[in-house]
């Protein structure tokens, strides 16, 4: 009677596991690729908008330069850094006081038809865009006497009217 038991026993061990390896499997297979995922992502964020500011640098004058030079940075920057990315481009868009950089790319992760056709609005695509002011040295030393002065003026109103 006991062996009847023993044999049982092994057959629900071996049911449970051909039902649950292959789910383990398949989320821990997701998991990496979200890590992926994460990755790429910080990575496109980071640097677009470090691209941005290399646009933005004192000693470039005209926005032709400043666009050169971001487009130098954004090709640079990411290039060989990317894990689960395909179809890769990016856009470079100078103005006169702004410099913006736009990453493009599809997210290139298994099942990803397969989670599409259950999951409704499903985009496995990445557009990320950051964007920085152009630096403008007299500007800016203009704009700091300005805010030092106001808050200056404000703590001493303020300190004066404790008593």
């Amino acid at each position: 009677m006991t062996k009847f038991f023993k044999k049982r026993e092994a057959a629900y061990f071996t049911v449970e596991a051909s039902l649950i390896l292959p789910i383990t499997m398949i989320l821990t297979i997701m998991m990496i690729f979200l890590a992926f995922y994460s990755y790429d992502r910080c990575i496109l964020e980071h640097s677009a908008y470090e691209a941005a500011l290399r646009g933005t640098a004192s000693h470039i004058r005209t926005a032709e330069e400043a666009g050169e030079q971001a487009r130098i940075a954004a090709g640079r920057l990411v290039d060989g850094k990317l894990v689960a990315i395909r179809d890769f481009s990016y856009d470079i868009a100078v103005s006169a006081n702004r410099v913006t950089v736009a990453y493009h790319c599809v997210v290139n992760m298994p099942f990803a038809t397969w989670l599409g056709e259950y999951a409704l609005g499903t985009d496995m695509t990445l557009d990320i865009s950051q964007s920085a002011l152009r630096h403008r040295p007299a500007r800016t030393i203009r704009e700091c006497r300005v805010f030092n002065q106001y808050r200056t003026d404000k703590t001493e109103d303020a300190f004066l009217s404790t008593f």
